[in-house]
């Protein structure tokens, strides 16, 4: 019995001893920190909802835009990028050339671009020179689409297509060339007054080859507007019948003979077109502005009188200033976007120059710029400008490039406080 005893003693000591030790663990008391909650984890469903909706904002993107995503509109926005990069002397900046008419200054992805009577040239944000092409045209004018520039000598016969790599297109016209324009596909029309008719549509494949070409027998073209991919255009002409002033849009389909879509506009001038990302078409003329259905039935909107002081285009449709009166007196901006009945705004001041980017527009007064939200008519910002301001381009909503008589600037816009009224701007 004694020995059994002594047997399970050995073996309860044995048990005892080859335990593991207690480990004297902190508690909150001696740690504060482990009485904090530990954060929630962001469950890998969330992660996978929101990479969803990127793919899909990015597809949404691609289709919208599937007809100029070619591989020359993305390589040209990379250069376009990669030259950006850098910081140039900064604003003001000297003006290349000895002058600039004030419809050959713009700004397009934020970078301005003038030509002067020498040079095309285009310059980022921090006056850094991205490219600068010289030319010799008497009378150049400049249309931009996705970063390239259709350059011609209106009145002339020479036309050019410029990107940040160079000069893609070269040639000459065998007629007179009156207006231009370029489409983001890189399609561009030319208007021009060829020996057997009053004026000829012809439009050229993004290689310069001539891919359409329409006849005008008795009309001028006045302006000219193409689709975002260039397989259709809204020609602006005029003609006057029986001492009455017409004119007639036709609406062009590039792969049919004959116009699918005319109207005409008795007693107007048109001077410009736009075609919207809608589909529907916009023209501006000195007595009322047209506006169509997808369809191309146009219904006018007219002035009542007023003049025309200074529009601008925007991808909607338009904006127009009409001032009650020819000479002096503020503007009414009319803003037309898909429709012909306009938000108005009614400046402090009368609007010599327009300029739009994102949702708003600015108008250039006689000392001051004031900006305009496009969807409610309601001014926001401005700043004063010197006193040789002769032409704007929003860079983007809240900065203006200004084009004075040797040198262009950059201003901030300030947000107008409610107890101020615009004419202190003025």
């Amino acid at each position: 019995m004694a020995r059994k005893k002594h047997e399970a003693e050995k073996k309860h000591a044995l048990r005892k001893k080859e335990a593991p030790p207690v480990q004297d663990m902190p508690d909150e008391t001696e740690h504060p920190a482990l009485s904090e909650k530990k954060k929630p984890r962001v469950s890998k469903l969330l992660y996978r909802i929101i990479a969803a909706l990127l793919i899909a904002v990015v597809l949404l993107i691609i289709l919208e835009n599937k007809d100029n995503l070619t591989p020359e509109n993305i390589g040209n926005w990379i250069r376009t990028k990669a030259v950006g990069f850098g910081f140039g002397d900064g604003y003001p900046a000297e003006l290349t050339g000895s002058t600039a008419l004030v419809g050959n200054f713009g700004a397009a992805d934020g970078n301005l671009y003038v030509v002067s009577d020498t040079a095309l040239t285009v310059l980022n944000g921090s006056a850094k020179e991205m490219f600068s092409a010289r030319h010799s045209y008497n009378d150049p004018a400049v249309s931009e689409a996705s970063g390239r520039y259709l350059l011609y000598n209106a009145g002339g016969t020479g036309y050019r297509v410029e990107t940040s790599s160079g000069t893609e297109i070269s040639g000459t016209s065998d007629s007179s060339i009156t207006t231009g324009v370029i489409c983001d596909s890189g399609k561009f029309a030319l208007a021009v007054q060829p020996s057997d008719y009053a004026s000829e549509l012809r439009v050229y494949n993004k290689n310069g080859s001539l891919q359409y070409k329409y006849s005008f027998a008795d009309s001028y073209i006045t302006a000219v507007a193409l689709n975002t991919d260039g397989t259709r255009a809204a020609v602006a002409s005029t003609i006057t019948h029986a001492g009455t002033l017409i004119s007639r849009i036709t609406v062009l389909d590039m792969s049919e003979t004959e116009p699918i879509a005319e109207y005409e506009s008795d007693g107007n001038l048109i001077f410009a077109v736009q075609w919207n990302r809608s589909g529907r078409v916009t023209a501006i003329g000195d007595t009322e502005t047209l506006v169509s259905d997808t369809g191309y039935n146009f219904t006018p909107y007219a002035y009542d009188g007023r003049t025309v002081t200074a529009y601008t285009l925007i991808p909607s449709g338009a904006v127009v200033s009409v001032s009650n009166y020819a000479y002096g007196g503020d503007s009414t901006l009319l803003i037309f976007r898909d429709s012909a009945e306009p938000v108005e705004s009614d400046l402090s001041g009368r609007a010599v120059w327009l300029s739009a980017a994102g949702n708003k527009v600015a108008a250039l007064l006689s000392s001051s710029v004031v900006s305009t939200d496009l969807t409610t008519g309601r001014q926001e910002a401005a700043c004063n400008v010197p006193a040789d301001t002769k032409s704007i381009a929003m860079a983007d909503e809240s900065t203006v490039y200004l084009l004075g008589v040797r040198e262009i600037r950059k201003e901030n816009l300030k947000v107008i406080e409610a107890d101020n009224t615009l004419s202190q701007t003025e």
